[in-house]
């Protein structure tokens, strides 16, 4: 079965992964940006069209470099922990790449609409690139809190609740997720393969979740699939290999 250690592990190597990625295609939007400071005070990454467009291309660059990187990582844990290992089917069947490529580049139009605000606030007031990259990386998690957001007065951004403007975080977040549904898919046709007949659902974290409780502590046919019900899940399976009374 998985191992616990190894699963954190792999979670802490998505994370470096993706911070560089974040912090690259930051790097690169800013280079891109500064082209168009002509645009000043008004400036946003869809007010040309060929901005957007490189910028989109960006942010591209910066999904799919996520998702091969949470592929690889995934599959390095399910061969290392696990005696069965289909890359294909863990990823192909067990978490729908349409979707995980949907919520990166979620990220990434939060981080063109977050940097266009930052970037226009800059150039209204002279600042240079460089200075703007320092308040950046000190203000991003809370750009409410950064000097140029407050002298203009800005207290909301218009992405609705439960959206973080910690954009590396999403990524981490999303890529976390991707690799444990990948190694809980394995590990499930690996239980499947060796002869279990059925799994019980445990909790894995204390936080109060009605929707897990409701799922934990019973005998499921193995023929079902271990699922994770929610972004951020930790519960995880117990395998039998007896008969299930039920």
């Amino acid at each position: 079965m998985l191992n616990h250690h190894k699963i954190n592990a792999s979670l802490n190597e998505f994370a470096g992964a993706s911070k560089k990625r974040f912090n690259d295609a930051l790097a690169a939007l800013l280079e891109l940006a500064w082209k168009y400071k002509h645009l000043g005070a008004d400036f946003s990454f869809d007010a040309d069209e060929t901005l957007y467009k490189e910028a989109l291309l960006l942010c591209v660059k910066l999904s799919d470099g996520c998702i091969e990187d949470a592929r690889k990582i995934a599959y390095t844990l399910i061969t290392d922990s696990l005696d069965y290992a289909d890359e294909e089917v863990a990823f192909e069947t067990a978490l729908s790449e349409k979707y995980a490529g949907m919520s990166f580049d979620l990220a990434g139009e939060h981080l063109l609409d977050l940097l266009s605000v930052w970037v226009g606030l800059a150039l209204a007031k002279n600042y240079t690139k460089g200075y703007l990259r320092v308040l950046i990386s000190r203000y991003i998690n809370n750009p409410f809190l950064c000097p140029l957001w407050r002298e203009a007065g800005i207290k909301r951004f218009g992405w609705g609740p439960g959206y973080s403007f910690n954009i590396y975080n999403q990524l981490s977040l999303i890529g976390g997720d991707l690799i444990i549904d990948a190694a809980r898919y394995a590990e499930w046709v690996d239980a499947m393969a060796k002869g279990a007949m059925y799994y019980v659902r445990h909790r894995g974290s204390s936080f109060d979740c009605p929707e897990c409780d409701s799922l934990c502590g019973k005998k499921i046919p193995i023929t079902t699939p271990f699922e994770r019900p929610h972004p951020r899940c930790q519960c995880y399976p117990e395998y039998f290999f007896e008969p299930m009374e039920v």
